[in-house]
């Protein structure tokens, strides 16, 4: 039986539906053999913790007891120290997410000038008779080096270059 219907069959027997419901869920228990056998075990549970429970007594009246709370709660209310900084909790509100604001653009400026602070350096020394071109792409984090021979040079053999990712090409 699921747990809804078990917890409607407990409301019927402690009386807690409308007239319509508690009617409804009347006829389905006694329809139901598994319903009527849950009714009966709460039935018999409530009337053995009725028997047993022991009677709790306030020495006071009624009014007098609610009383007391309610000045326990107006007094703890009006604890001066409480608050040590009334004016902190009523900025609070606003210096929370100025706080946030302020440390995402704190991450935010370090990582562009992190970004923009990386420099390559240039060295380029091919053989007599060759010229090299060096392009960067700091977004894709590429350098490509284009090696050509100067006019009617022929290309000499193993050309040899490292990127920056300390990649060994050898051009034959």
């Amino acid at each position: 039986m699921k747990h809804d219907l078990e917890l409607k069959v407990q409301a019927w027997l402690d009386g807690e539906l409308p007239e319509h419901e508690a009617r409804r869920i009347g006829q389905w228990i006694a329809r139901d053999a598994e319903a009527s056998a849950l009714a009966a075990e709460l039935g018999c549970v409530r009337q053995a913790l009725s028997r047993h429970e022991a009677p709790v007594t306030v020495g006071e009246s009624r009014e007098f007891y609610w009383s007391k709370i309610e000045r326990q709660i107006q007094r703890e209310a009006a604890v001066p120290g409480k608050d040590s900084l009334p004016w902190l909790a009523r900025w609070r509100k606003y210096l929370e997410p100025a706080a946030g604001v302020v440390a995402l653009t704190c991450v935010i400026l370090m990582a562009v000038m992190q970004a923009g602070s990386r420099t390559f350096d240039e060295i380029s020394s091919p053989g007599d008779g060759m010229e090299a071109v060096t392009f960067h792409d700091q977004s894709a984090q590429m350098t490509v080096v284009w090696l050509r021979t100067a006019q009617n040079q022929s290309v000499p053999k193993n050309v040899r270059f490292e990127d920056e990712h300390g990649t060994v090409v050898d051009l034959e």
